[in-house]
């Protein structure tokens, strides 16, 4: 490929293996043939910065400084365009775009483009997704103003949801799988068309689980914006999801949001 391609930096590390999983999503979605072909990525893995859900429920520390110290590191890297692999920090984002002259990638707005995409009469949709998103309403207030309606689990399946997320973070994957399918299976006994993986924990799950309804891989829709973002052109078709039909669709790199 002749064409040059924007340097993608990643505000990564929260956590390290959902940072991995993009990575490896964003290779896996490039057309490229060879080595050259690919984008060039620098990542950020700052684990260090605070638990995000606890701060949202009023536990601990705001993390945005932290964040905002990744924002810097990559814009010395001369990166052309940021992207952040945790659905719970995209509660700063207005923060995060006034912070920075580069654009930047939401993993909602992308997850929004594909649903509307691909699933525009599924009004029910189910959220898996940390107590800090759902409280901080990431999803809730971009879809809903869309016209979707969110739904999430019920107090105890909630609970059973963050065992399991905090398991992943753990690296305890496989203890994790049938868990997350009852999970599923209880979005759907809510009325759910399909969900929502609103969490970068969950994605990893996918590949050893059997899903019954849809299932939005949020990390996947990312990772393909930000291949046409940077090459500006339409990315390979691996499926952001789990029994539906594939990406469609071109979404063009953002402006500033200043």
């Amino acid at each position: 490929m002749e064409t040059e391609a924007k340097t993608v930096g990643i505000i990564g590390g929260m956590g390290p293996q959902a940072t991995v999983d993009l990575f490896q999503k964003i290779v896996e979605a490039t057309p490229a043939r060879r080595d050259q072909d690919h984008i060039h990525i620098i990542i950020d893995n700052f684990p260090q910065i605070p638990d995000r859900t606890a701060f949202l429920l009023g536990k601990g520390e705001t993390p945005l400084p932290y964040i905002l110290k990744s924002v810097r590191l990559l814009e010395k890297a001369s990166v052309d365009v940021l992207c952040m692999p945790c659905n719970t920090a995209h509660y700063f984002v207005r923060d995060i775009r006034n912070a920075t002259p580069l654009p930047f990638m939401s993993i909602v707005e992308s997850t929004l483009n594909r649903i509307r995409s691909s699933f525009e009469d599924s009004k029910g949709i189910g959220l898996l997704a940390t107590d800090g998103t759902v409280a901080g309403r990431v999803y809730h207030d971009p879809f809903e103003g869309a016209g979707y309606r969110i739904i999430t689990p019920l107090e105890e399946g909630q609970r059973e949801l963050m065992r399991i997320i905090y398991s992943v973070k753990a690296g305890e994957i496989a203890e994790s799988v049938r868990a997350f399918e009852e999970i599923i299976d209880h979005m759907r006994f809510l009325g759910s068309k399909l969900v929502i993986l609103g969490c970068t924990e969950l994605p990893i799950l996918l590949k050893y689980s059997n899903p019954t309804i849809p299932v939005i891989d949020a990390t996947s829709c990312l990772a393909k914006e930000m291949v046409e973002c940077a090459m500006g052109v339409r990315s390979s078709d691996n499926g952001d999801s789990v029994g539906t039909t594939g990406w469609q669709g071109h979404v063009p790199c953002p402006g500033t949001h200043r």
